[in-house]
């Protein structure tokens, strides 16, 4: 990609279940375009929290600079559901892109599309959408 830019931008944003990483290679598992939870419990247990573990990857280019980056993740109805600083980074002279894994435990308290809204230095780069349902059910 273009390594000469004058602000830093939003190569790629995706979901996934894991992203292992080594010297040589990176993988992705579990690629996810929606989250929809479904678990059975008895009557007389407790209801979970509606929590669910992903990965979010984001590829971010830009110009030489130390950034810092940050998810604002909005609920369906338009409130914000968590305001997550992940990291601050550089780009040196000689990259031109720069990764980041974000470890979300996602509580999904109404289901519908989430909107995950990527900033660096506070300023809007792009965002990411992800269909989600929790839903809970009763035996017997």
């Amino acid at each position: 990609m273009i390594s000469n830019q004058s602000k830093p931008n939003l190569q790629y944003a995706f979901f996934c279940s894991d992203f292992i990483e080594s010297k040589d290679q990176v993988s992705a598992v579990g690629i996810l375009d929606w989250a929809d939870v479904r678990g059975t419990i008895k009557s007389t247990e407790t209801i979970p929290e509606k929590i669910f573990p992903l990965k979010m990857v984001l590829g971010i280019n830009g110009p030489p600079g130390t950034y810092a980056l940050k998810l604002v993740i909005s609920k369906p109805s338009g409130g914000v559901s968590a305001a997550v600083d992940l990291e601050q980074f550089n780009i040196l002279p000689d990259e031109y892109l720069h990764r980041c894994i974000a470890n979300l435990d996602m509580e999904v308290s109404e289901d519908g599309l989430y909107q995950f809204n990527v900033l660096v230095n506070n300023t809007s780069i792009g965002i990411a959408l992800l269909p989600m349902s929790f839903l809970i059910e009763f035996e017997g």
